[in-house]
């Protein structure tokens, strides 16, 4: 647990492209030293959260229906569904340096949008972005391998963190009326953002399939405890 907290830290002073690591014993020491680390941390913020509504400092929203079609199905969308998909769309390009021009690229266009319900500017953003986007993309293609990883590992830490905010960001989805003109969404999105670290740092030194795995066994706990609440 030590180590895995030790070479985790040291990761994210400086997040930066690594070969993959094939200790199958390391590998799942880390997957469960990181998910106790996600459940130490998101019963903090249970925590703060509780005692923030208790003083009423901030406003308690209602938060979508998981459970709507049953705790079976909860099940199914929280530890199958929910890690394939959001793994592939939120950490598969951290070892691909070309998706991830794309992935920053659009996902700016959909924070950007968010701010705003004129549809005129939404369209103006998407358009411009997407301009960029295949700018960009030529010069990408012309550049060798070695130029690309360089300029790859050059934004490396940018794209790991802005990755792991988008990715607790996308989630304010879950509370009904939450924006983030209530700064309370910090409370709200935490959980998630500092999940998105771990599962970002086991793609990296593992590979995707076991951020799925860690991403998996938090909501495997997770919903029945959520279940057990309601």
């Amino acid at each position: 647990m030590t180590e895995t907290l030790s070479a985790y830290w040291q990761y994210l002073k400086r997040p930066h492209l690594i070969k993959l690591v094939t200790d199958r014993t390391m590998l799942w020491k880390d997957i469960l030293g990181l998910s106790i680390l996600n459940f130490v941390f998101a019963g903090m913020v249970c925590l703060v959260y509780w005692l923030l509504l208790k003083f009423n400092l901030i406003i308690k929203y209602e938060e979508y229906d998981l459970f709507q079609w049953g705790l079976l199905i909860a099940m199914v969308l929280g530890v199958i569904v929910a890690p394939i998909l959001e793994e592939f769309v939120f950490r598969w390009h951290l070892r691909k340096p070309k998706l991830s021009v794309w992935f920053v690229l659009i996902s700016l266009a959909l924070l950007i949008s968010s701010f705003t319900s004129n549809e005129y500017i939404k369209f103006f953003i998407f358009i411009s972005l997407l301009v960029m986007g295949l700018s960009v993309f030529p010069v990408i293609e012309k550049l060798s391998r070695e130029k690309v990883v360089k300029l790859f590992r050059g934004y490396y830490v940018f794209l790991f963190y802005y990755t792991a905010v988008i990715f607790g960001y996308i989630h304010i989805i879950n509370i009904k009326g939450l924006t983030v003109a209530d700064l309370s969404f910090i409370i709200y999105i935490s959980s998630q953002l500092f999940g998105g670290l771990t599962m970002g740092y086991i793609r990296v030194k593992y590979g995707l399939v076991y951020s799925m795995v860690l991403h998996g066994c938090f909501n495997a706990v997770a919903i029945p405890i959520a279940w057990t609440l309601i």
